[in-house]
């Protein structure tokens, strides 16, 4: 009994912490540095994967500075209407974007063809790359979950079908990157299953999800593999060394 009242417990602070919203420009770069822009939603703020990447990325001597407008369940339509969101891309001067659109949006658009989700996409590109020109944006392909009914999708299995396939296609018809960080998440659980990338709701990133997905998009910005002594994040360091080797593999085939 107390074990279902802590785990109900975990589920709720996931639940309400879906549901905020965090609104920031960037600062003055260092010399070398870079500026990064996040538009996304709970699947970026969660166990803030943003300030992750940040002080992984100060550990190994490049500074970041980001700008990013994040919020709970959010679509890049909502990204659209939203002033705040608007005013985060409008800044400008981002060398990286990265673009997290609803969880499931665009498995559904693979299952379901809505041509609003590539629409809306296309158009938040065309907005960072003129307020950016010469910005490297990529979408990001988040990971599948169980919780919430797949994201509508029934299973795992079937949300993760057509994750890729929908995130694929999104990013040829717009001319965009992708970060590959489902495809990490997919190569970590099969080879260490007990490192728990999901919290307990199985569908937002654990501690040590948030950590991977940093990993990820920080070897995106350097193509480079980790030197000397990357930050853990507050992540086991054992565990936090696994992760980066699944990152670098999936990234760099290192």
């Amino acid at each position: 009994m107390k074990r279902t009242i802590i785990s109900l417990t975990a589920c709720l602070i996931f639940s309400l912490a879906a549901f905020s919203q965090e609104f920031q420009l960037p600062g003055e770069s260092a010399p070398g540095g870079v500026r990064v822009l996040c538009v996304g939603n709970s699947f970026t703020y969660v166990n803030g994967t943003d300030t992750m990447l940040r002080e992984i990325a100060s550990s190994q001597g490049l500074d970041i500075q980001v700008g990013k407008y994040l919020a709970g369940g959010y679509t890049f339509g909502r990204h659209l209407e939203n002033k705040d969101s608007r005013a985060a891309v409008d800044f400008g001067g981002y060398d990286y974007a990265f673009l997290q659109d609803q969880s499931s949006n665009p498995a559904r658009y693979s299952r379901d063809r809505d041509k609003t989700v590539l629409e809306d996409l296309k158009t938040l590109k065309k907005n960072v790359l003129t307020s950016s020109p010469g910005c490297k944006v990529f979408l990001e392909r988040t990971w599948s979950y169980s919780g919430f009914e797949a994201g509508g999708l029934g299973t795992k299995d079937n949300l993760e079908r057509h994750l890729v396939k929908g995130v694929r296609k999104m990013a040829r018809k717009s001319h965009v990157k992708v970060s590959p960080i489902g495809d990490a998440f997919t190569a970590a659980e099969a080879i260490r299953p007990d490192v728990r990338l999901l919290g307990p709701d199985e569908h937002h990133q654990s501690l040590e999800g948030a950590y991977l997905k940093a990993c990820v998009n920080y070897l995106i910005i350097t193509r480079k593999p980790f030197h000397g002594k990357p930050a853990d994040c507050g992540v086991d360091p054992d565990v936090a060394a696994f992760l980066r080797s699944v990152a670098e593999k999936t990234v760099l085939g290192k």
